[in-house]
């Protein structure tokens, strides 16, 4: 009796990790650095990433100096819309999906989200399609 416990906690145990492993390999994180973005100009587009399961889109913003907030629009090749949030320098956001569909690529466009004082801000983070 007792080793079939042990057996089924092993079991248990090993499904649970299994779970958790699918979890994360669901998402393509992609870094960007360096991005220069202001309130009134175009936005700047952090690199494609595809999007591999059906959840939330994430972006995550480095603590460099500075408190701006950040306007992040996850868009496909057409820039149509599909989803986005806005995220404020070293603090992370997820965004639900419009219409985003698994297997496509999307682009994050980034743009300062106040017109405060300061015009430009150097950003620099990371993102998924995918990932939150």
């Amino acid at each position: 009796m007792k080793k079939s416990k042990v057996l089924l906690t092993v079991v248990i145990s090993l499904g649970i990790l299994g779970y958790s492993g699918t979890e994360t390999e669901a998402q393509q994180i992609i870094s960007f650095t360096g991005y220069e973005v202001t309130y009134s100009g175009a936005e700047k587009y952090a690199p494609y990433s595809e999007r591999q399961a059906n959840n939330k889109g994430v972006v995550n913003l480095s603590n460099d100096t500075g408190t701006a907030w950040i306007t992040a629009n996850m868009k496909n090749s057409d820039n149509v819309y599909r989803g986005g949030t806005t995220v404020q320098r070293g603090k992370r956001a997820t965004f639900t999906a419009v219409n985003a569909q698994v297997g496509y690529k999307y682009k994050l466009g980034l743009r300062k989200t106040n017109n405060t004082g300061g015009g430009k801000v150097t950003i620099k983070g990371s993102w998924s399609a995918s990932g939150g």
